[in-house]
């Protein structure tokens, strides 16, 4: 008897952004969790972008996502269901929306939008964005300092013993390859704090941080939402705890009450 032969399975093919191109779907990309805050996504079809105050994407941002179609997650709630501008199939199984943010090259160019989970490609957290620096080019990062210190931030930081990652314009550039950081960008970073960090741990590593020699801000990222690094280190009696459904004045980031 004869065996057919198996069909080959085509290796997946490199893509420009460094390491192969995954599935795509939702479960392939997001590896089945809803991404969170600072997260950036590779989308398969930029078109499906729902704008947050309706309408059509503007020209600018459809001339950026064409070249890079990658969209930053925005700190506000998922949406289930279809965007009000969009005709629903209820025969179809309800989309989950994710909000994200589109940045042009000029200074105003923003632009929230709903992204379809489906739509979603790849997604890359900023844990794993230190990792391709080495992708960008030595002179590149000599002429932004804010790249040039990131193995060094990275080692204070590794001294508390807490995961991190860059976020907004360096976090963009490493994710992309797009040169959209400049001489003057500061480094922002976002550090992951699930357990309560002691106000004592949270001044030592500000103070070790603010010796670097760029401007950085940190912020710490809890179950519940976000507090600046430096706010929550100086011991102030209230503090503004950033979460999906806007700002909330809290006494413990840990363990938010309402005041």
């Amino acid at each position: 008897m004869t065996v057919a032969a198996r069909p080959r399975v085509p290796r997946p093919s490199e893509d420009p952004h460094g390491g192969p191109r995954r599935l795509v779907g939702s479960l392939a990309a997001l590896g089945g969790r809803l991404p969170g805050a600072h997260d950036l996504l590779l989308m398969q079809c930029t078109g499906s972008l729902r704008p947050l105050d309706g309408g059509e994407l503007p020209a600018w941002a459809r001339q950026v996502l064409r070249a890079h179609p990658w969209v930053t997650v925005a700190r506000a709630p998922s949406v289930a269901g279809s965007p009000a501008d969009t005709p629903h199939d209820m025969s179809a199984a309800a989309e989950t929306w994710i909000p994200v943010t589109v940045r042009g090259p000029e200074r105003g160019q923003r632009l929230d939008a709903l992204a379809p989970r489906a739509a979603v490609a790849r997604t890359l957290r900023p844990e794993q964005l230190p990792d391709r620096l080495g992708l960008l080019a030595p002179g590149r990062i000599a002429a932004v300092p804010a790249l040039a210190v990131l193995p060094a931030a990275g080692q204070l930081i590794a001294d508390h013993r807490l995961a991190w990652g860059p976020i907004g314009a360096i976090g963009y550039e490493l994710a992309t390859g797009e040169p959209v950081a400049g001489p003057l960008s500061p480094l922002r970073v976002v550090l992951r704090a699930p357990q309560p960090v002691s106000r004592r741990d949270a001044l030592q590593l500000r103070r070790a941080l603010s010796r670097l020699r760029v401007p950085l801000q940190a912020e710490l990222e809890t179950r519940h939402g976000a507090v600046l690094l430096a706010e929550y280190a100086a011991s102030p009696f209230t503090l503004t705890l950033s979460t999906p459904d806007g700002p909330r004045e809290v006494h413990d980031p840990w363990f938010p009450r309402e005041l």
